[in-house]
């Protein structure tokens, strides 16, 4: 079983290195916790071995140091940036490297594990629309706090701001366009059933990416926040018995409060495009239910750190991580059901899935009201308990891991800045850095596609041809066999996101090294 430890940070692979709470939270063993405390206060290089990258006719350097807890990037324009800190709240602009004194926004965040400023993204026609949208989890005592308990219900919200350049520039705020599931207190009993067995409220699974797509939509990832109801492929909920609900709050089908594991796609002021592909089948459904399935673009999915849109297909790419097993690579179509919680992985994989989670860690993925006992023995009938809104269909992932990689921030690289042979590849960073798990912790990982833009070339290793990296058992994971065609730096921490700058170089942004490093061409 996990242990409780006293490092105050969580353990579960999808919600270790992008957070530092005060809260007491589980880790899978005690050798995973490390001096995680002391990982995250160092300066650049926390990760105890230097960022580097494995290609010769490359290089790395640091572009911005002296942050606290940068999470993400995004460019005004070259050599001037805005930086998302995740615990302080602040939004801080950066010019020619230097962080300037004033921050541009200072929000009220929660920044237990995985809550805090998450992600933000520039209006498609910015700055002629000065537009930016800002996804974070607000604290309920209107300053910044880390307590795991002090989170409104709804407290992961989208909102959108104004920016005025003027005096150094400020953000203004606009408009609430979503307001998503923050609080987990699964530890309390549901009336009518039996006595809670989760340990602890939980902060994680937030997702919390937002990206717009060549559509001009907005995307939004929105993690399964523990939920275990319609939207995690479970039509009567986790309880096998009357009243059939997710959680003390209700459920399981998708109100406000169990909007959970999708990606949702809104127009720049919240609403569902009439295109989307349940908007039919919520307006059947009609109230508030309804008007929340019109907005889902996907579902089915767990958690996950990294999304972006192919520069030459525009097809939506995430990256989603395991609780032990099946780390997923996916490209994500209108109406996907990605199996979570009946798969992980490809459906073929579902007896190891099964066996992993029942028998090599703690038996419990995450919400214990559904033990993986349960998971089904054949993938045919896996499918035949999914739930199928109409029009949705079950996808396999293009690429997984057979133990967690901790996959996270993820972007295409356009163009031959990197070199011609960069061009169109897909580079993913880890959710662990190298300092705590070792092995294959705090790696970059660049993916190539195939010609036709529609999954992953494994042509450089036969052993992937089944689309599996058949990596192996350690009680840390993050295994790198099956990975090294696929590795492409190491050392680089916990890298929440990853951004191509107008420079047509690779901005990586590590939270544990609090640091952004600069990929580029060597002269």
């Amino acid at each position: 079983m996990n242990q409780i430890i006293s490092l105050q940070i969580s353990g579960n692979i999808a919600h270790q290195a992008i957070s530092r709470p005060r809260n007491t939270l589980h880790f899978k063993t005690l050798a995973t916790a490390m001096s995680i405390a002391t990982i995250l206060a160092a300066p650049v290089n926390a990760d105890s071995i230097p960022a580097t990258v494995l290609d010769p006719n490359l290089q790395v350097g640091v572009a911005v140091s002296g942050l606290s807890q940068p999470i993400g990037v995004v460019f005004l324009a070259a050599n001037d940036m805005l930086v998302l800190e995740k615990g302080s709240g602040q939004v801080k602009r950066v010019i020619n490297g230097a962080v300037q004194a004033t921050p541009v926004l200072d929000l009220p965040v929660n920044s237990n594990s995985e809550r805090g400023l998450l992600s933000m993204a520039l209006h498609p026609q910015f700055p002629e629309v000065p537009e930016v949208f800002i996804c974070w989890t607000e604290s309920s005592t209107g300053a910044d706090s880390s307590a795991v308990l002090e989170v409104p219900v709804l407290g992961n919200r989208v909102d959108r701001y104004r920016w005025e350049p003027a005096n150094g520039g400020r953000l203004v705020f606009e408009e609430n366009l979503l307001k998503l599931r923050a609080l987990q207190t699964d530890n309390i009993q549901v009336a009518g059933q039996p006595t809670s067995a989760n340990a602890n409220p939980q902060g994680n699974h937030n997702g919390g990416v937002i990206k717009f797509g060549p559509d001009g939509n907005l995307y939004v990832f929105m993690g399964d926040q523990g939920r275990r109801g319609w939207l995690q492929n479970l039509p009567n909920g986790p309880f096998l018995k009357a009243p059939l609900v997710d959680d003390t709050y209700g459920g399981p089908a998708p109100d406000d409060v169990h909007l959970s594991g999708v990606i949702l796609r809104l127009n720049t002021n919240g609403g569902a495009p009439v295109d989307n592909p349940f908007f039919a089948a919520g307006a059947a459904i009609g109230g508030g239910v309804g008007a929340n399935i019109q907005k889902i673009y996907s579902y089915g999915h767990r958690n996950g750190f990294g999304m972006a849109f192919d520069p030459t297909s525009g097809a939506l790419w995430e990256t989603e991580n395991a609780d032990d097993a099946f780390s997923e690579l996916n490209r994500v179509i209108p109406g996907m059901n990605g199996g979570w919680i009946q798969f992980a992985g490809p459906a073929s994989r579902i007896s190891q899935f099964k066996a992993i989670e029942t028998t090599q860690f703690n038996n419990a993925m995450q919400q214990v009201r559904y033990p993986p006992t349960r998971i089904a023995y054949t993938p045919a009938l896996g499918k035949a308990r999914l739930l199928t809104l109409p029009g949705s269909l079950y996808v396999d992932p293009e690429l997984s891991w057979k133990y967690e990689i901790g996959p996270a921030g993820t972007a295409f690289v356009d163009g031959d800045a990197l070199g011609a042979e960069y061009n169109g590849t897909l580079w993913m960073g880890s959710s662990r850095g190298f300092a705590q798990v070792g092995a294959n912790g705090g790696s970059l990982y660049r993916i190539k596609l195939t010609a036709d833009r529609l999954h992953v070339d494994v042509s450089a290793d036969p052993r992937l041809a089944d689309k599996v990296a058949d990596n192996l058992f350690r009680a840390q994971k993050f295994d790198g066999t099956e990975s090294e065609t696929l590795q492409i730096g190491t050392g680089f921490g916990t890298t929440t996101d990853i951004e191509q700058g107008p420079d047509g170089n690779l901005y990586v942004v590590s939270i544990t090294d609090s640091s952004i490093y600069r990929i580029s061409r060597k002269p």
